[in-house]
């Protein structure tokens, strides 16, 4: 394969990951708001009810700023610069997809798999983080423990946000049920690995003009998308509600 080739190939895998990344929210805020689906609390009516509701809400909207933020950073500044391990990336989010869906899983369920696998990957990021910063005495003492605090709400976190896909996975046989979720961590571990690169415990890229430039490169493409599928996923997460 000549230099063109591969060029023009890369261009192509990661063109490949926008459309990706542009797809999976809204349809994933479609499966997530489904009538189909019965999540793990239920808040009684009226004034009772208001606080808890908005508490959840703005957690949730502060988990897609941080998957916004992750999957931003991913696609501009630490998606990998070589052909394999770009092709790696995405085909894990690609056979994650195809998986579930062959399995017989909607394609919205299979997208809310994928973003899960993505919510899954920052917590797993953030517990590594917080538990370096404990043992390198990073931070103030303060500072630290609320990091390691912090890691009981985020799992209780990714426990409720993991309501969507038990429909989609009981259904299926023990087995499958079991080789579906090893597909999901596979694709979380890519996900941590790639955006552990971007991290503070990192060693310094010996590449970082390259990141720079791949950077500047693919900046505006990714904010217009992730701006466009954020707006999509409120507007089909909308209309899921209005028909239950």
């Amino acid at each position: 394969m000549s230099s063109e080739q591969g060029n023009r190939l890369y261009r192509a895998i990661k063109w490949l990951w926008l459309l990706l990344q542009a797809l999976i929210l809204p349809l994933a805020a479609l499966h997530a708001a489904s009538p189909a689906i019965r999540w793990p609390l239920t808040f009684k009516p009226g004034i009772a009810g208001v606080l808890p509701t908005l508490l959840l809400a703005l957690v949730g909207a502060l988990f897609l700023i941080f998957w916004l933020i992750a999957q931003a950073l991913l696609s501009m500044a630490r998606f990998p610069l070589t052909l394999k391990k770009g092709a790696l990336l995405v085909g894990g989010t690609l056979v994650q997809f195809a998986s579930l869906v062959v399995s017989g899983g909607s394609p919205a369920a299979a997208a809310y798999a994928v973003f899960f696998a993505t919510l899954a990957a920052l917590i797993v990021l953030v517990a590594i983080m917080a538990v370096m910063a404990a043992k390198r005495r990073i931070g103030s003492p303060r500072a630290r423990l609320a990091a390691l605090l912090a890691l009981l709400p985020a799992a209780g976190l990714a426990w409720f946000l993991a309501a969507p896909l038990r429909p989609a996975f009981s259904r299926l046989a023990s087995g499958q049920q079991a080789f579906e979720w090893l597909v999901l961590a596979l694709n979380s571990g890519l996900i941590v690995f790639s955006l552990y690169r971007f991290s503070i415990f990192a060693p310094p890229p010996d590449n970082d003009a390259a990141y720079t430039r791949e950077w500047e490169r693919w900046a505006a493409p990714t904010i217009i998308i992730l701006i466009l599928s954020a707006t999509a996923a409120i507007a089909m997460s909308g209309f899921a509600s209005s028909r239950g």
